[in-house]
């Protein structure tokens, strides 16, 4: 059974020149691929596996053309001891139509350039690093206190630029901060002035020092957009309650009757029903107007790369529309993120958005690595289906999360899972054994991963507002093995082209022994990646054929820095248990 349709799914343009071919199978064992296309007579390309489901394989190829915008192509499939199959469009004896597809640049879809090549580092301002006590807001707290949604601890921008020597020995290249714009809260997502930065944080001009060092250190910086709700101190909401139904903001808001008021209960629309969040009718022009004005503000003003989005899915896409079409007037080079938990199939293939917080790759990495609600071949097989949902570019531009300040610290949401299993104790070293080979997993994926700041140091931290706790920089309170860990999986990130870049090729996975291989492909380069999930050690063997790899070659597993060689189509190496394996061609 073959099926392939000129649909997003199966058929998508990439260049002028170039278009990725997909193509489905009933699930065979020792079949091959290829699709053959016209370009100056027939060429054929090789296709390899890229997802997997339990029925079902997806084979992918990228074909290269010397003209662009067309392309005619057909597939042959080939089972170990029978004929080869054909599939051409209309699929019958009688016609052998070529499948024809014809794309314009507007069919293109691209994210920025530099986020391929991104590892970012989420930073809430208040907790990372005090540089200027002298901005101090009114009873900020020693250092190191237990945090509330309350308190106040002194971190501001100028703490983050001194700190531009750790991150770059991290090794972080893309810093994305919770709200910094004026606002009485610590988290910032009560906004009173959007063209302001908080003064608790700095000014202006100390975020434009900021953006110019991160520039000069090869790194980039993206802001959160709060941009369905303001604070009640927001200047048109202040006005709403001194002049009521007189005031010329009365229509900013979703207020129900006059005069306003915030107990025993909001008369006006507010995010989750929590009074201080004061929803904005971005359907109101003036409104729009003036959040637009923001959104490319401070591209020109600070010269920063780009948005988070928050709660975007509460505001009309046609303002995101909008908002696309002037952030990338201004800078094309500008990065747009939405903070989308669910499935984001609407916000990409529509165009919105670049990318999304890929919460869902947060939810199976945690769902097998620390509850094991599944085996691994159905985490293979979910995670292939995000990756056929969206166009192949967004892939590459989604933040592949493990924690964030919305959720409890990754290594507290280990203790937590293994805890509940039988045989776990959900101890501090079980949980960091176990994220190792999850680690492995984020680094080694297409989309640029993100830390939450301290996870790679080992902060531990429940939900809100435990997760926010201060940066601890007493290198003898951080956990030195898990941080050489995070940097040396850094370190192969930026060396290693296919795992930025590379698309994703699933080999093979064992449920009972919790392994999981998968490799890499970028043109001729390959990295081979083995994760031992079980808490045993243990001999992997991988078949090297779908790999197109001879006998005789080496493989060096660059985490221990051994060789192993390819013998009778197989390579073989050990694994100690929570653990895993990143292999290139010596």
């Amino acid at each position: 059974m073959f099926f392939h349709r000129t649909s997003p799914r199966f058929c998508q343009p990439l260049a002028p020149g170039k278009l990725l071919l997909r193509l489905k199978t009933r699930r065979r064992e020792q079949q091959r691929c290829q699709v053959i296309y016209e370009d100056r007579g027939l060429k054929t390309a090789n296709m390899h596996i890229c997802a997997r489901t339990p029925h079902y394989l997806y084979y992918q190829a990228e074909v290269e053309l010397s003209r662009p915008w067309e392309c005619r192509y057909f597939f042959r499939l080939q089972i170990k001891g029978e004929e080869p199959g054909y599939l051409f469009a209309g699929n019958n004896k009688q016609v052998h139509r070529p499948f024809s597809y014809h794309w314009t640049p507007a069919d293109i879809f691209t994210v920025p350039e530099w986020i391929y090549d991104a590892v970012s580092y989420q930073i809430f301002s208040d907790r990372f690093y005090n540089g200027n006590p002298a901005n101090d807001p009114p009873g900020t707290r020693p250092w190191g206190e237990a945090p509330t949604r309350e308190n106040f601890f002194g971190g501001d921008l100028e703490g983050i630029q001194a700190k531009i020597p750790y991150l770059k020995f991290l090794g972080v290249n893309v810093l994305w901060l919770n709200p910094i714009f004026a606002s009485p809260s610590n988290h910032r997502y009560n906004t009173s002035d959007y063209l302001a930065v908080d003064p608790a944080l700095g000014d202006t001009a100390t975020l434009r020092r900021l953006v110019e060092s991160l520039h000069a250190n090869g790194m980039h910086l993206i802001l959160d957009g709060v941009f369905n709700h303001t604070g009640t101190e927001f200047w048109a909401f202040k006005d709403v309650v001194a002049r009521g139904a007189d005031s010329p903001y009365k229509d900013w808001y979703y207020f129900h009757d006059f005069p306003v008021r915030s107990e025993p209960q909001p008369n006006y629309t507010c995010w989750w029903d929590i009074p201080s969040l004061p929803k904005l009718k971005v359907s109101n022009p003036d409104v729009r107007n003036y959040l637009l004005h923001v959104a490319t503000y401070w591209l020109r003003e600070a010269g920063t790369d780009g948005w988070r989005l928050d709660v975007p899915n509460e505001i009309e896409p046609s303002f995101w529309r909008e908002f696309r079409q002037q952030v990338k007037e201004t800078d094309p080079q500008a990065y747009i993120v939405g903070e989308i938990w669910r499935d984001a199939r609407f916000w990409l293939q529509g165009r919105l958005f670049d990318g999304v917080m890929n919460y869902l790759f947060r939810d199976l990495v945690l769902d097998y690595f620390a509850r094991r609600r599944f085996p691994i071949s159905t985490l293979d097989f979910l995670l292939g289906l995000i990756r056929l949902r969206y166009p192949e570019a967004a892939n590459f531009a989604l933040l592949n999360l493990l924690g964030s300040h919305d959720t409890a610290r990754v290594l507290t949401a280990f203790q937590e899972g293994l805890g509940r299993l039988p045989g776990h104790t959900g101890s501090y070293a079980e949980a960091v054994a176990h994220l190792r080979p999850a680690l492995i997993l984020q680094f080694t994926y297409p989309g640029a991963p993100l830390i939450y700041y301290g996870d790679e140091v080992g902060m531990t931290g429940g939900p809100d507002p435990d997760c926010r706790r201060t940066m601890p920089w007493e290198p003898r309170a951080w956990n030195q093995d898990l941080l050489n860990f995070y940097r040396r999986l850094i370190v192969l990130r930026h060396r290693l082209l296919p795992l930025r870049r590379g698309y994703f090729q699933p080999l093979f996975t064992d449920d009972r022994a919790e392994v999981y291989a998968y490799a890499r492909r970028l043109a001729g380069e390959k990295v081979i990646v083995i994760l031992n999930a079980g808490d045993s050690p243990q001999t992997i063997t991988l078949a090297t054929g779908e790999l197109e790899i001879a006998d005789g070659t080496f493989w060096r597993e660059v985490l221990s820095d051994r060789c192993f060689e390819v013998q009778e189509g197989q390579l073989s190496l050990p694994l100690e248990a929570n653990s895993g394996a990143i292999l290139i061609a010596c």
